[in-house]
């Protein structure tokens, strides 16, 4: 991180003391309005930001930290914000929350605007554009901590779950169960998910469903990888994408689907093809969000860390604060098979009966 432009540099680029650099930004009578107006300017140029934690002792110790949440159409970040709530509290901070929600510039231009707030530091969650937001955080300057498994360009010290290994673990599970034929139901990005950055967790999540097959060998099936374009549209009762493998004749007796989001609308386009879940087709998500327990069966998935992830961000933001040198590295966090209804062992042909001896 650029260093912390100080009141020192901006006396040493004005040519006046301490003091009246000091009276100059705090509106004090005796600063004549020129010299008021030349410090301000300096100020400006050099990237100063009054410091926080000065302004906390003389006002009575308030500390207060962002998060910035994104704009999408789903609130999985909520349960990480409880978390984060929680652990500021009770380290003496105050959380502030600033949604995206469509603001032009994204969230670079939030963070922008956090200079004229009394916050210490910022957590990001699920950032597109990664170097815009690092380069505003830098020019306030800001520490800053991301909640990110989209972007492979990591520019902050970042909290992601371990997408591959829970992926792996998942697939593990429907082999485990006795399915062979299990569909991958991904997420094609060509068509602007741009929440989504550039799927580094798509990514992983089908490598580690390449791995559970190769480990339990089971040939790869290209057949069985199933881009959607579109599922994020709720109006649409089936997947497209998944109407027509069925329709090819595709044999599927399990799915694993990228996101849970995929799950209720996976669920209707199998029902419309008559098939079953979970006797004919098993089916796992991942996130463990909120809809997984409201479709129909309830949605066996892999459950996102929400809590540890909220709580290792606002850890690893107030060592920044404090001082300590982090690296701009990922922290990965275990995720958790949560079995549900939508997984079953595969049933096998009943046994042809046979008349009881005499």
């Amino acid at each position: 991180m650029t260093r912390k432009v100080r009141l020192s540099d901006v006396s040493r680029a004005a040519g006046v003391g301490l003091a009246t650099v000091s009276r100059a930004l705090g509106d004090h009578p005796d600063v004549s309005e020129a010299t008021r107006e030349r410090v301000r300017g300096v100020a400006r140029e050099l990237g100063y930001r009054p410091s926080v934690t000065a302004r906390a002792l003389r006002s009575g110790g308030f500390h207060a930290i962002s998060a910035i949440v994104p704009d999408a159409g789903w609130g999985w970040w909520e349960p990480v914000v409880r978390a984060a709530f929680k652990t500021a509290s009770a380290e003496g901070y105050q959380l502030m929350v600033h949604p995206v929600a469509g603001t032009l510039g994204g969230a670079a231009a939030i963070v922008e605007g956090l200079a004229n707030v009394p916050t210490e530091g910022v957590i990001v969650i699920s950032v597109p554009d990664q170097d815009a937001v690092r380069e505003a955080c830098d020019r306030i300057p800001l520490p800053a901590v991301a909640i990110d498994d989209t972007s492979r360009n990591v520019r902050f010290p970042t909290v992601s779950p371990r997408n591959r290994e829970g992926a792996r673990i998942a697939v593990e599970h429907l082999i485990a169960q006795g399915r062979r034929s299990i569909a991958l139901l991904s997420v094609d990005l060509g068509t602007g998910l741009t929440d989504w950055g550039d799927g580094l967790f798509i990514d992983e999540r089908a490598a580690g469903y390449r791995d559970a097959l190769e480990a339990a060998g089971i040939a790869y099936n290209e057949s069985l990888v199933i881009d959607c374009d579109d599922f994020l549209d709720e109006a649409r009762p089936t997947l497209p994408a998944l109407d027509a493998a069925l329709e090819r004749g595709v044999e599927i007796d399990a799915i694993f689907c990228i996101a849970d989001l995929m799950a209720a609308p996976a669920l209707r386009t199998l029902r419309a093809h008559g098939l079953r879940v979970p006797e004919d087709v098993s089916l796992v998500g991942f996130d463990d969000e909120r809809a997984a327990g409201l479709v129909d069966p309830q949605l066996t998935t892999m459950r996102q860390p929400y809590a540890e992830m909220g709580r290792l961000a606002v850890e690893l933001l107030l060592r920044s604060i404090r001082g300590e040198e982090l690296d701009d590295q990922r922290h990965e966090i275990d995720t958790q098979l949560v079995e549900r209804a939508s997984t079953t062992p595969r049933l096998r042909p009943a046994e042809t009966m046979r008349p009881a001896p005499l």
